[in-house]
């Protein structure tokens, strides 16, 4: 005789009450949402504080697939993919945050609906660095997804919160998984991929992109005013100025074409550089590509967006050329960004501009000798 069909809502439950005896981790932090169903939305969504779900979609899953959608939801939760969207198109975010956390779920021996999105290459990447990575999603084309193109349940921003409530709600996620952590850790049932994603968790890297626009800033002629406030700091509670006009003019930037700059490095530079000409639409920049010598040069402005990189040269390794190629065609920047591993100890003089060194991956050779310096870990 066949088992009789549960509710979706008791196979909810029940998915709960397993993850907690089966992966204490998820199960403690599925506690905190409150869960509830809406059969107007497609799958699941959550905003941090509530867990919806679509009971007919529920229906087409298997009790295990239930359970990795509540631990899918919960790691959007402890991510803050909630507060963290920043004016990004919500359905390409959803897409993001999928391949961002879906390897957590797998790694953990849990099951996603069939079709969750992974990414080898993606893997431990953040879904802020995904992001424009990620093609365009096709709009909705009737196949109940909407705006969880993933399929295995979405985020959405709260509405009617202030960015206090936001940063308060972040950091009470962060205490609530290192928390679960623990716990999970004396069951002996913390996966060492959800270790590595605590400790990243609560010992962030310092965000290399916000640090890079932050020494441009510094370095533009900006005249800002408070109202409307900087939409890039809205969403850690912060209200700062924005600028009502900025001024770069040329910055320069080197490339370090030795071979040891990736590709997928190359893309997430020329990702940023495509921002800091449509933030500074009056500006340009001039890339060096350059290993022991400068192997080419090419100039872009706001006009020539979006722009690609494209790896010249491949030799050895020397600082040196790029400063002199700037001497020489007597340009002045405003500021030289340098791309590199740092795999080199010759340094020309110090130049009459600022430099910021972005180090990539590498075993580096300590510090620079002048300018800022910033560590991104190659992923």
């Amino acid at each position: 005789m066949a088992s009789p069909k549960i509710s979706a809502a008791d196979k909810v439950k029940k998915a709960r009450a397993g993850l907690i005896l089966q992966q204490p981790f998820f199960g403690s932090l599925a506690l905190r949402l409150t869960v509830a169903e809406d059969k107007n939305i497609p799958t699941a969504c959550t905003n941090g504080i509530e867990m919806l779900y679509n009971p007919k979609w529920i229906d087409t899953l298997t009790l295990d697939e239930t359970k990795g959608v509540i631990a899918h939801e919960v790691l959007h939760c402890a991510c803050a993919h909630f507060a963290r969207m920043q004016g990004r198109e919500l359905k390409k975010w959803n897409v993001a945050g999928d391949y961002a956390i879906n390897p957590l779920v797998t790694d953990a021996g849990m099951a996603l609906p069939q079709g969750g999105l992974t990414n080898p290459a993606w893997k431990g990447m953040s879904a802020e660095a995904i992001y424009p990575l990620v093609p365009e999603p096709p709009p909705d084309d009737g196949n109940g997804k909407g705006n969880d193109p993933g399929g295995c349940g979405g985020v959405k921003p709260q509405s009617g919160t202030s960015p206090s409530d936001q940063s308060k709600l972040t950091e009470e996620w962060k205490i609530s998984a290192a928390q679960a952590a623990q716990y999970a850790k004396s069951c002996g049932k913390l996966p060492d991929s959800l270790n590595r994603f605590i400790d990243k968790l609560l010992n962030p890297q310092i965000d290399w992109t916000e640090y890079l626009r932050r020494f441009l800033s510094q370095h533009a002629k900006n005249d800002y005013r408070w109202f409307p406030p900087n939409r890039r700091f809205i969403y850690k509670g912060l209200y700062l100025p924005s600028c009502r006009s900025e001024e770069l003019g040329e910055i320069c930037v080197a490339i370090d074409t030795s071979g040891s700059i990736s590709k997928k490095e190359l893309l997430r530079f020329a990702t940023e550089l495509n921002d800091v000409l449509e933030t500074y639409q009056g500006a340009s920049a001039t890339v060096i590509y350059c290993d022991a010598d400068v192997a080419h040069t090419e100039t872009f402005t706001y006009a020539d967006l979006p722009l690609k990189l494209s790896a010249k040269g491949g030799g050895g390794t020397d600082f040196k050329p790029p400063f002199k190629w700037i001497e020489e065609n007597m340009i002045s920047p405003v500021c030289m960004i340098y791309f590199t591993d740092l795999e080199c100890s010759s340094f020309p003089p110090q130049p009459d501009y600022p430099v910021l060194w972005v180090i990539v991956g590498g075993s580096g050779q300590g510090v620079p000798p002048f300018g800022e310096s910033i560590y991104v870990t190659s992923e």
